[in-house]
């Protein structure tokens, strides 16, 4: 700001304007810090499989896309990196053109992708980009990013006493295809990650922090995908051991409170669903304990409609149920002991 000001005086006083009085629009710089949004990671995978039945692709090819498959693979058994991109990039556009003709399957279109990418990786032309699936929505978290392409630091909030080995991006859970996350500040089109397992990451979960994101995306996202706002928690400063104290924690829509914001009755579609599964039960069991079995199927969907919409998580699901239950203040040791 100093530099900016500094130099429309330069120019006034090399010009003897007098000097105007400057307006500026900081609202996303003053206000954008006041929000962190931490969102877990809950698997990871390869964009891509390879496939196993070569013939099964073959189906359907033209003789071009033929002539194109033998020589890609004429060239990687050659070890020639360059002649295997070129036919790879042959190879695809020729099978784009076949799905569009209607000679070619979605299957066999993805087969094809992923035999592409495992030959690039093979030939070292590509490092392996894995995708991160993580419990939001980008449409109501980061609409922005959809938007206008305004780019958030993000960065794991935990692990950082670790390398991170892996590179990836980001793709939320709901069935949009722009529900992904692959740019990134500086001009990346991964971020370097930590590998996970098939229970997260290596001693519990996985977490991330989109920064700068308090001034529009909470007020913009609205109930796009159906997936409602997070819960949200106010951190204060303590003196406390920890440095911190959690003074306020709400917890986020319910799936019944996103329904009832679309016009719909919850409850009831609570208890027509409760009627109907009892009905199915008494049709399909002549024995054994129905009485128990009608009070299991009501606490089950007495359950999807009290829960948020996001995929439950039973650790933070617990660290902050007793937040809200100890009236909304809590210490760091309270939230490690619920979970």
């Amino acid at each position: 700001a100093a530099a900016v000001v500094a130099s429309v005086r330069f120019v006034c006083d090399r010009k003897s304007v007098k000097h105007p009085v400057i307006c500026s629009e900081s609202g996303r710089a003053i206000v954008s810090h006041h929000s962190v949004l931490i969102f877990e990671a809950v698997s990871a995978g390869q964009q891509h499989e390879t496939p196993s039945d070569v013939q099964f692709l073959l189906e359907g090819y033209s003789e071009e896309a033929r002539g194109d498959y033998e020589n890609l693979y004429g060239a990687a058994m050659r070890g020639d990196r360059e002649s295997c991109l070129l036919y790879v990039d042959k190879l695809k556009q020729r099978c784009v053109e076949g799905f569009k003709e209607g000679s070619l399957s979605i299957e066999q279109l993805a087969g094809v992708d992923g035999l592409c990418e495992s030959v690039i990786k093979a030939i070292g032309a590509s490092d392996p980009v894995l995708t991160y699936h993580v419990n939001l929505s980008v449409f109501t978290s980061i609409p922005d990013f959809w938007g206008i392409d305004q780019l958030f630091p993000i960065v794991p909030i935990h692990k950082l006493d670790q390398r991170p080995l892996a590179r990836g991006i980001l793709s939320d859970l709901t069935c949009d295809s722009d529900g992904k996350i692959n740019k990134f500040i500086g001009g990346e089109s991964s971020l370097p990650l930590h590998e996970l397992n098939n229970n997260g990451c290596k001693g519990g979960g996985y977490y991330l922090g989109m920064f700068l994101g308090g001034a529009y995306e909470e007020a913009l996202g609205g109930l796009h995908n159906l997936f409602g706002g997070p819960s949200v928690v106010r951190v204060l400063q303590s003196d406390g051991p920890h440095g911190f104290a959690v003074t306020r924690a709400v917890m986020g829509q319910s799936s019944a409170d996103v329904l009832r914001a679309m016009q719909h009755e919850p409850e009831l579609m609570f208890q027509t669903l409760k009627h109907r599964a009892e009905a199915q039960r008494n049709t399909n069991k002549a024995g054994g304990d129905k009485g128990n079995d009608k009070l299991v199927a009501a606490s089950c969907l007495a359950r999807s409609f009290n829960n948020m919409p996001y995929l439950s998580m039973e650790t933070s699901t617990n660290a902050l149920t007793a937040a809200v239950n100890n009236f909304g203040v809590y210490y760091r040791e309270e939230a490690v002991a619920a979970g």
